[in-house]
Formats: structure tokens, C-alpha cells, sequence
């Protein structure tokens, strides 16, 4: 009977990550603040208020997961998501999208690290964990060229309406909702602590064990290097003078390159160790950053081509590597830690970022967000290199 509850919750799984990522508004949301009257700055320290609400509810969050049930939270993430996107629709004011960025933060707090547990404790229990980053791949392939498709749609929709992108984008939400209902969290080991100790110890172990600290310090890091990106997306586009008609089209192509990263180099790596891989990914974030800089032209918009596959390797590498470091009870929450740094860096960087576009220009800050991503790096790598050595004296002592 258990099996087949495990085995559901890995069908289940890729039917939630399609619907719940299948908001199309990426492709027309710089237009859409721009339409709503914000300048990057404003937009920027609307991502920052987005990204400290993160930080604030990421751990209590992850621990409700932990605690309670993982279902409870994935439900409750897509329903705050939602919510967070029809504020937008009927704000006006700066304040109000403040607000509507809280409450969408929040929604992204309850998913975090509560889907990727229910997958990896379901295939562990089946005896298939080694296949969890081959299956992450394979639903992360189908969410892209879902979101492909949708980038297409999402222009031709935006010319009808500002709105009716971001109202689409609900419904897919309502979808993964109704498919959140259908995980069963059952048979995992529950921390038996309170919320504070569990929440102690789990911070006690983030900062103790150098993997998960590691990779505390290498999410920081990514949290500024792609998690700008996206917004520095279309800024280019005017820069090269791209018609607005083809944004749809460019987001389109750049969610294949995705879905192929996340379908073929995720099982083609995955025998590799998954911090060459991450540092191979931030070096390539970083060149990108640079290349582009150095000749804007619209042929240049190939080079995000990168950035996509870097999505597509991201997280499954990164959640295979910290659900490995950590056991049942303690997952969610330290998965939970390790994004919240992610934005926590992404918060305080977003506004000097927008800063940048509105007084220096869009190809200065390029060129910035490749020379800091590319001394993350190197500060990273030197890090790994320390780590492996203290191992190998260790063993040398016995």
C-alpha cells in the first residue's frame, strides 16, 4: 500500500511543477510595471520587498512542512501566489504592489523545498533515489517548453489587455492547487521538537556542516548572478533594439534551451559531483554577463541561451545536493535556509541593481554583474579547494 502512495507522489509531482511554474507573465512583466507607471528602481526595490518577505516567512514555512504535512504547504503556496497576482491586477499604487509582493513571497515560501522533499523522501522510500535528478529533469523539460508556449501566448495576450496574462496565469495556479490535494505525506520521520528548537537545530546544522554552508554561501551568490538576470532581460532588448512583438518569441526559445538543459543535461551530469557542476554554472552566468557586454548587438541575445541552461541544471543539482546532506526531518527547513540566502542576496543587491540601469546604463551594469559573479566564483572555488584538503588531512591522521 505504501508503494503505491510513494509512487503516486512521484506522478503527482510532475502534474504540480508544470501548473504551479506556468505563470506566463514573465515576458511582459517589465512592460506591465512600466504600463502601471514604475521606473527600474521602483521595480527593483519591489523584488527587494518580494525577496525580504521570503527571508521572513522561508524558515517557519519549511518548518510547517517539517512538522505538519507537505501537501498542506504546497496548496497553501499556490493559493497565496495566487492571491499575491490578482492584488497586482487591481492595484494602483506603489504600496499596493508592496503588498501584493508580500503575499506572493509568502506563497513561494510554503512550495520551497516542501515539493522537492516530497519527491526525493517518495523515491528514497521506493528505493529509486538515484533516479530523483532524472525525474527533476524530465518535469522541469516539461514545465519549460510549457512556459515557452506560454511566452508566445502571454505577447499576443498582453496586446489584447495588460491584465488577461496575469489572469491566465491564476487559473494555472487554481490547477496546481486541485493537484497538491493528491500528495500523500506519510510514512516520514517528523521532527518530534517544537518549532524553536527545530528551527535551533537546523540553523545549527546549516552552519556547521561545511557542504550545507557551502552551499548557503554558493545560493548567495546565485541569487544575485540569475536571479537578476531576468530582469536585465528586456533593458537589453532596447538596447539592441529588439520589437517588442519578438519578446514573446525570444522567451519562447529560451524556455527550450530550458526544457533541453533540464531533459539531457541533468541525467547526463548527474554522475558528476554536483558542486563542479554548480561552480561550472556560475561561471558560465558570469562569461555570459561579460560577452554580451562587450558586443550589444541583437545576434547577442544567443548568449542567454547560457543563462537557460543554467536554469535548467540549477535545481536539480542544488536540491539533490542538499536533500543528500540532510534526513527527513530536518529537510524542508534547512532547504528552506539555504533559499533563503539565496534571497536574502538577491534582496539587498535588486535595488543597487536598478540603481545601476537608471543612472549607468544597461551595458555598464552588465558588465558589472559579470566581473562580481565571476569573484563570487573564484571566492567559491577556493572554498571547495579548502574543504577537499581539510578532508584529506583528516584522513592522513588516521
Amino acid at each position: 500500500m505504501e508503494t503505491k502512495l510513494h509512487e503516486r507522489n512521484v506522478k503527482v509531482f510532475i502534474y504540480y511543477k508544470f501548473f504551479q511554474n506556468m505563470m506566463i507573465i514573465g515576458p511582459v512583466l517589465v512592460l506591465f510595471f512600466i504600463w502601471k507607471g514604475l521606473d527600474y528602481t521602483q521595480m527593483m526595490l519591489l523584488q527587494s520587498i518580494s525577496a525580504i518577505s521570503v527571508i521572513i516567512f522561508e524558515v517557519p514555512t519549511g518548518a510547517i512542512s517539517d512538522k505538519v504535512t507537505r501537501h498542506l504547504s504546497l496548496f497553501l503556496g499556490c493559493m497565496f501566489a495566487a492571491l499575491g497576482l490578482l492584488i497586482y491586477i487591481i492595484g494602483k499604487t506603489f504600496l499596493v504592489f508592496a503588498l501584493a509582493e508580500i503575499i506572493f513571497g509568502l506563497g513561494i515560501t510554503f512550495t520551497s523545498g516542501s515539493d522537492t522533499s516530497i519527491l526525493y523522501e517518495s523515491l528514497t522510500a521506493l528505493g529509486r533515489k538515484k533516479e530523483y535528478q532524472s525525474i527533476m529533469g524530465k518535469a522541469m523539460s516539461a514545465m519549460f517548453i510549457g512556459q515557452g508556449l506560454g511566452a508566445i501566448a502571454s505577447s499576443l495576450l498582453y496586446t489584447i489587455h495588460p491584465l488577461i496574462p496575469f489572469l491566465v496565469s491564476v487559473m494555472f495556479l487554481a490547477v496546481a492547487m486541485f493537484a497538491s490535494t493528491f500528495f500523500i505525506d506519510h510514512g516520514r520521520v517528523k521532527s518530534e521538537h517544537n518549532y524553536l528548537i527545530h528551527t535551533l537545530q537546523c540553523a545549527r546544522l546549516v552552519i556547521t556542516k561545511k557542504r550545507i554552508f557551502w552551499a548557503l554561501g554558493f545560493a548567495i551568490a546565485m541569487g544575485i548572478a540569475f536571479r537578476c538576470s531576468f530582469w536585465l532581460y528586456q533593458p537589453y532588448f532596447a538596447v539592441v533594439k529588439l520589437d517588442i512583438a519578438w519578446y514573446g518569441v525570444a522567451f519562447f526559445l529560451f524556455n527550450i534551451c530550458a526544457a533541453f538543459s533540464a531533459r539531457v543535461l541533468v541525467p547526463l551530469l548527474q554522475e558528476f559531483r554536483p558542486r563542479r557542476i554548480l561552480l561550472l554554472l556560475l561561471l558560465v552566468m558570469s562569461l555570459s554577463y561579460i560577452i554580451s557586454a562587450m558586443h550589444p548587438h541583437i545576434i547577442m541575445i544567443a548568449i542567454f541561451a547560457l543563462h537557460q541552461f543554467v536554469r535548467g541544471l540549477y535545481q536539480p543539482t542544488m536540491s539533490f545536493y542538499i536533500n543528500h546532506q540532510v534526513e527527513d526531518h530536518n529537510r524542508a527547513t534547512v532547504s528552506s535556509m539555504v533559499s533563503m540566502a539565496g534571497s536574502l542576496g538577491f534582496a539587498l543587491f535588486s535595488p543597487l541593481m536598478g540603481h545601476w540601469l537608471d543612472t549607468t546604463g544597461t551595458i555598464n551594469t552588465y558588465y558589472r554583474m559579470g566581473w562580481l559573479s565571476f569573484t563570487s566564483l573564484i571566492i567559491l572555488f577556493f572554498l571547495w579547494r579548502l574543504h577537499k584538503q581539510g578532508k584529506k588531512r583528516i584522513a592522513s591522521d588516521r
